[in-house]
């Protein structure tokens, strides 16, 4: 917490969420203390809605709020899954910002890049990425047509969404290809693992640039999302992957992500100023 908190006081404050935005400011803020900690993670436990037993499989979770709730304080939340070992429970780490307006200085691309990399020294996730929720939709798998025709499938995010910051450790299965990276990509070592950085703007990476990034991860990526008309000025990327059918979808975890390994994500997405509770992705 100290080490986010020095980054900038939007990133402090913390404090479980509540069923109203007077009963979350209530609540104690979230501490360094080994005992404290322990206590809030053991309360997010999942537990049986039959006879309250703790589901072990899930592990641990914390959901945090900042606090804010206008520009005065813009909000932000911080939401932690540990521990869990079921293939439906994922271990991540996701930070929630608030909108670029009100807090400019978080999307500066130094400013982003130090959160990222005080998640990682904290985490020491799998994978990283800094994304936001438009960019997510645009890698997900198309809709399907049901079998009786009369409705449809949604489509999944599979594997590793990519966005601005996209951080692979040498553990993780899953590698670049940097002959398939954008040319206009930065690649740096960052711990245990690879950064791969797209322009200067956090809140608003070219599409096309990202969409690459995850042909170089090894994923199919839509052909429909990949016309120059919907990413005009975008930097020349690698080169264009052949159209491919999409592989089957799987059932998200959390939030439409459907990788079961350890991540950690960074999402420019509002949220809401009157419950603190309603836009949890668990």
């Amino acid at each position: 917490m100290t080490a986010l908190a020095a980054l900038d006081p939007v990133l402090s404050g913390w404090r479980d969420g509540g069923r109203s935005k007077r009963d979350a400011l209530a609540q104690p803020l979230v501490t360094n203390e080994h005992t404290d900690l322990v206590q809030r993670l053991l309360a997010g436990r999942n537990r049986r809605p039959d006879n309250n037993e703790v589901i072990e499989p899930y592990g641990y979770a914390a959901h945090w709020w900042n606090g804010g709730s206008d520009d005065n304080r813009p909000p932000a939340k911080l939401s932690i899954r540990i521990a869990g070992t079921s293939a439906i429970g994922l271990n991540n780490v996701t930070l929630e910002l608030p909108h670029q307006e009100s807090a400019p200085y978080l999307y500066r691309a130094e400013t982003a890049h130090r959160i990222l990399q005080a998640l990682l020294d904290i985490f020491d996730p799998d994978w990283g990425v800094w994304t936001n929720s438009n960019l997510r939709n645009k890698q997900k798998e198309p809709d399907r047509p049901t079998k009786d025709g009369r409705g449809y499938v949604l489509g999944k995010l599979i594997g590793h969404p990519a966005g601005w910051a996209n951080f692979l450790s040498d553990s993780d299965s899953v590698k670049f290809d940097m002959a398939l990276l954008p040319a206009g990509a930065t690649v740096e070592r960052l711990g245990t693992g690879t950064l791969v950085l797209l322009g200067h703007d956090p809140a608003n990476p070219p599409l096309r640039d990202v969409l690459q990034v995850r042909r170089a991860m090894g994923y199919d990526v839509p052909t429909q999302q990949t016309e120059p008309s919907q990413d005009v000025g975008a930097s020349s990327a690698g080169p264009p992957a052949p159209p491919v059918v999409p592989g089957g979808p799987v059932m998200p975890a959390d939030g439409g992500q459907s990788d079961p390994r350890r991540g950690t994500e960074m999402r420019g997405v509002p949220y809401p100023a009157s419950n603190p509770d309603a836009n949890r992705s668990d």
